[in-house]
């Protein structure tokens, strides 16, 4: 239950830098709870991914260019470690630690003092994948350029 007063307010709060390219997916109140669920635009999120590609090396077969991508792969597996990290590491931390006070004079504002927030990624390993193909493709083409 949230009006549209409530969702434009938590918008224009969370959607505004810093973080840049973060959107407000879903806010809504259950079981007494606010919920607010968090998306990166596309550009960003492919940043975010490159980044952590780049940090941890990838998966163990990301160099393998016939290693499968679905569901059981170690593709998967990584995209399902990314997705728990950007839910738990990135949004329910970092994110609503920043927006906390906030987001909760908002919901006061709004008749609903003291409900507690949690903010949540919309991501699946599911969501995460294609990505993850667009980004193994260019790594696969980069490692068969020659060098020199």
């Amino acid at each position: 239950m949230t009006t549209p007063e409530t969702l434009q307010a938590v918008k224009d709060l969370v959607q505004t830098p810093p973080p840049a390219g973060v959107r407000v997916d879903r806010f809504e109140i259950v079981d007494e709870v606010a919920e607010l669920s968090l998306s990166f635009d596309d550009e960003v999120l492919e940043n975010v991914l490159t980044s952590e590609l780049a940090s941890t090396g990838g998966p163990a077969d990301w160099d393998d260019p016939r290693a499968p991508m679905d569901e059981g792969s170690p593709t998967w597996a990584y995209a399902g470690g990314i997705a728990a990290l950007l839910h738990h590491g990135y949004f329910n931390q970092t994110v609503l630690a920043q927006h906390e006070a906030a987001l909760l004079r908002i919901l006061a504002e709004h008749g609903h003092p003291g409900t507690p927030v949690t903010a949540t990624a919309t991501y699946t390993p599911a969501d995460l994948m294609p990505h993850y193909r667009k980004l193994k493709a260019e790594h696969l083409k980069h490692l068969s350029a020659p060098q020199g």
